[in-house]
């Protein structure tokens, strides 16, 4: 009897267990924390465009104003003179070697030399030619051009006659005119810091 009460016990227990849902369970360990997330890599600039090559230097000579002509100075440093008398088509060759092709062509029959045909190159200077020989030239625009002794247009009157001892200055109907070294031209007045407007050697086309 006692056996049986203590079977009853135990079943009613384990009955009353499963009503009450059971022992409580173990709680659930806690998830580590996750890993912060890795920062993105910064965007890679872009490479620089590439930049324009430059252009390639002329090959031909460069010019610089003489009193008796033009001196070529070739790019080996060596100088030769264009000087007047030197027929039309050989100057004019020359002259396109380091200018480029003329820009313009023209003759004038009431330059004072006679008719006179006037070669126009881009940037202001002007080659004249009388009787087919060359006979002349003029520049009042031509950036860098000048002579070997840095005399050119924009230079001062104080550098004109630092750089030439025979320079001379008088007023003309041309304006404030001088002449140095076999040159003639234009200055915009007649002080120390005025400036040479225009070149020129051998015989032009000026109306006095």
């Amino acid at each position: 009897m006692t056996h049986a009460l203590r079977l009853s016990a135990g079943l009613a227990l384990a009955m009353l267990a499963v009503a009450c849902g059971g022992p409580p369970s173990a709680p659930e360990a806690p998830k580590p924390p996750e890993a912060p997330a890795a920062p993105a890599a910064p965007a890679t600039p872009e490479a620089p465009a590439a930049m324009p090559a430059e252009p390639p230097k002329p090959e031909g000579p460069l010019l610089a104003l003489d009193g008796d002509g033009i001196r070529l100075v070739r790019p080996n440093g060596s100088t030769a003179l264009l000087p007047f008398g030197r027929p039309t088509a050989e100057a004019v060759a020359a002259l396109s070697s380091a200018l480029g092709t003329p820009t313009d062509r023209a003759t004038n029959s009431e330059c004072g030399a006679g008719p006179t045909e006037i070669v126009h190159w881009g940037g202001g200077f002007t080659a004249l030619f009388v009787d087919g020989r060359f006979n002349g030239w003029s520049a009042d625009e031509r950036k860098g051009l000048s002579t070997m002794n840095g005399i050119g247009v924009g230079s001062t009157r104080a550098e004109l006659f630092a750089s030439y001892s025979d320079a001379s200055v008088e007023q003309s109907t041309l304006g404030t005119e001088f002449s140095a070294g076999g040159l003639g031209g234009l200055l915009s007045g007649a002080g120390p810091t005025a400036k040479i407007e225009t070149l020129w050697a051998g015989d032009i086309c000026a109306f006095r």
